[in-house]
C-alpha cells in the first residue's frame, strides 16, 4: 500500500521517475542514427510520455485544449523542427565573431582544460545555463517588445504537453537556442554541456506537463508543473511586478533573487485559480496570427472582419 501511494498522483515518485526516464532517453538517443533519421524524436517522445501522464493522473482544474489543437501542432512542428536549426545558423556566427575580434580565437577560453576538471565544468554548465535561461526569461517579461513576443505563450489556458512549444519563433529561440550557443562559446567540454544542459532541458519540458502530480520537496529544486503553473497564473501574485518562477529547469535562481512563489496549505501546494494572459487577452488559436503578431499590429494593418 505504501509503494502504491508513492506512485499515486499524491505521491512524489512519479515526477522524479519521469524526469529520470526522459533524461536517460535524451542522453541515450543523442548522436545515434535514429536521432538523424527521425528529427526531433527525443522531443516528440518526451511529449508522448507527458500526454500519457496527463491521461493517467488527471489535474482537477484541467481546461480542455481541443479548440487550439491545430495551433499547438503547428507551433510544435515549427519550433522543434525549424526554429532551432534556422536560429542556430544565425546565432552561432554572431557569438563566435565576438571572441574572434576580442581575443583572436573562437572560444572565450583558449582550451577546455582552463575551465577545470570535468566535474567542475559539469557544475558550472548547470549553474551558467540555468542562470542564462532565467535571465533571458525574466527580461522577456520586463522589456515591452520582448513581452509582446512572449505573451502569446502566456495566453494558454492550461499547462499541457501539447502547448509546451507554443511560442513565437523569435521568443522561443531567445530562451531555448541562444543559451546553449553561449555555453559552446565559453569553451566547456561538449560532454559536460550534453549532460548538464540535458538535465535542465528535460526538467524544463516536463514542467509543462498538465498531469496532477505532486513533487514534494523537489518543488524547491526543480521547476515542476506545480511551480510553473504559478508562472502562468492569470493573476500575478501580490508583491511581484511581472510574474514569478522565471526559472527554466531549476528553481535555484528564483530562490536567490526572490522570485520563487509556491504557497502551501496543510503541506499541500496551492495552485492558481486560473491560467492565462495576465493582461486578459484570450488565447490565440490561429497560428498564423501568432506568427505575424497580429495582436500588436497598428490598427490600419490589422485584418478587418467581414
Amino acid at each position: 500500500m505504501a509503494l502504491k501511494n508513492l506512485f499515486s498522483s499524491k505521491g512524489f515518485l512519479i515526477f522524479p521517475v519521469s524526469l529520470a526516464l526522459i533524461y536517460w532517453a535524451r542522453m541515450y538517443v543523442y548522436g545515434n542514427d535514429i536521432d538523424l533519421i527521425i528529427p526531433g524524436i527525443v522531443t516528440f517522445s518526451t511529449l508522448g510520455v507527458m500526454i500519457l501522464l496527463e491521461q493517467v493522473f488527471r489535474y482537477k482544474n484541467a481546461v480542455s485544449q481541443r479548440p487550439v489543437v491545430a495551433r499547438d501542432l503547428m507551433s510544435t512542428l515549427m519550433n522543434v523542427l525549424v526554429t532551432g536549426t534556422v536560429m542556430r545558423m544565425i546565432f552561432v556566427p554572431l557569438v563566435l565573431f565576438l571572441p574572434e575580434i576580442l581575443f583572436g580565437r573562437t572560444l572565450f577560453f583558449g582550451s577546455m582544460e582552463q575551465l577545470g576538471p570535468f566535474w567542475l565544468q559539469l557544475l558550472l554548465v548547470v549553474l551558467l545555463y540555468s542562470f542564462l535561461r532565467y535571465s533571458v526569461h525574466r527580461i522577456q517579461h520586463a522589456v515591452p517588445f520582448l513581452w509582446e513576443l512572449h505573451s502569446y505563450h502566456h495566453g494558454v489556458t492550461d499547462l499541457r504537453a501539447s502547448n509546451t512549444f507554443v511560442s513565437h519563433p523569435i521568443d522561443y529561440s531567445l530562451r531555448n537556442v541562444l543559451p546553449p550557443v553561449i555555453l559552446g562559446f565559453v569553451g566547456f567540454d561538449p560532454v559536460a554541456i550534453l549532460f548538464g544542459a540535458g538535465l535542465l532541458n528535460a526538467s524544463s519540458t516536463l514542467s509543462h506537463c498538465g498531469a496532477g502530480l505532486h513533487a514534494g520537496w523537489l518543488n524547491y529544486i526543480f521547476v515542476t508543473p506545480e511551480v510553473h503553473r504559478w508562472h502562468h497564473s492569470a493573476k500575478v501574485p501580490t508583491g511581484h511586478r511581472f510574474s514569478v518562477n522565471y526559472g527554466v529547469g531549476f528553481a535555484l535562481w528564483d530562490q536567490i533573487f526572490g522570485t520563487y512563489y509556491l504557497p502551501v496549505e496543510n503541506g499541500i501546494p496551492r495552485q492558481p485559480e486560473r491560467i492565462g494572459h495576465p493582461g486578459g487577452y484570450a488565447d490565440e488559436g490561429n497560428y498564423l496570427k501568432l506568427f505575424f503578431l497580429t495582436r500588436y499590429l497598428p490598427d490600419f494593418l490589422r485584418p478587418t472582419k467581414d
